[in-house]
């Protein structure tokens, strides 16, 4: 069966920790049997954004269709974070768009204009946009919800479904919400199968956070979907269908 992971993190460091290299990171996926990755800065999280975009893009670039590397921005920056989103889509090297309000302190209420012009970009480019959330204050999945709201025509994803916390609003929420999707990279097993029930299949798709640890995070998160009893048509739903259709890959399904 074919696996598409949403949320990895390819980066040479998280502060003075080595992380894996671009060889090592391509052997855990093969080892686990992921299709394809999206991948994300981390440090670009702390420092500045428009090195570490640089840094992502040509780290993914030898491996096309097989790494597909996410933009990120920091809004607090306001036409900054404008300046280098646009100058990233230009470059036609991304496939999405990743913010993590909780490393990056801010509330998305905090700085709505930025955001609503962020996701907008985002949307007339036709890329997603991942948010960590499932942690307080900045990054409950209500608050994401709500930048869902705010521009319909974007495609918003919460990058851990709730997380551990929040799983049952992320259900309902994905459920309500036409544009907002659930990426199960941290929920378990039951409540995996809730977030399907509740959502549909067509609304959740498959992370691992992959690249923070070697490649038994995979299998641990892998583990989460494979025994939540879904039928074979939702388990290829949640591991490719959902996340091939947000990356446009209308070809493979």
């Amino acid at each position: 069966m074919r696996i598409i992971d949403f949320h990895t993190h390819l980066d040479d460091r998280w502060f003075d920790q080595p992380l894996l290299s671009e060889q090592a990171f391509i052997e855990g996926l093969d080892r686990c049997g992921i299709d394809i990755a999206c991948v994300f800065t981390l440090m670009g999280f702390y420092e500045d954004c428009r090195a570490h975009n640089d840094k992502l893009a040509e780290r993914a670039d030898g491996y096309s269709g097989r790494l597909f590397p996410f933009i990120t921005v920091d809004p607090k920056l306001d036409k900054a974070a404008i300046e280098e989103l646009d100058r990233c889509i230009a470059a036609k090297k991304f496939h999405g768009v990743k913010l993590h309000p909780w490393l990056q302190s801010f509330a998305p209420s905090m700085i709505k204009p930025t955001m609503i012009e962020i996701l907008k970009r985002a949307a007339a480019a036709q890329l997603p946009v991942i948010f960590h959330d499932g942690t307080p204050p900045y990054a409950t999945t209500f608050q994401i919800a709500a930048c869902a709201r705010w521009v319909p025509e974007a495609t918003i994803v919460l990058g851990h479904a709730g997380l551990a916390d929040y799983t049952l609003a992320a259900a309902e929420l994905a459920r309500d919400t036409p544009n907002l999707y659930a990426c199960v990279c941290g929920p378990r097993t039951a409540d995996v199968r809730h977030i399907v029930e509740t959502a549909g299949a067509h609304k959740v798709l498959f992370g691992s956070d992959f690249g923070l640890s070697d490649w038994m995070i995979i299998e641990d998160r892998l583990d989460s979907v494979r025994f939540a009893g879904l039928s074979d048509q939702q388990l290829a739903q949640v591991l490719f269908k959902t996340a091939a259709k947000l990356l446009h890959l209308e070809k493979c399904l």
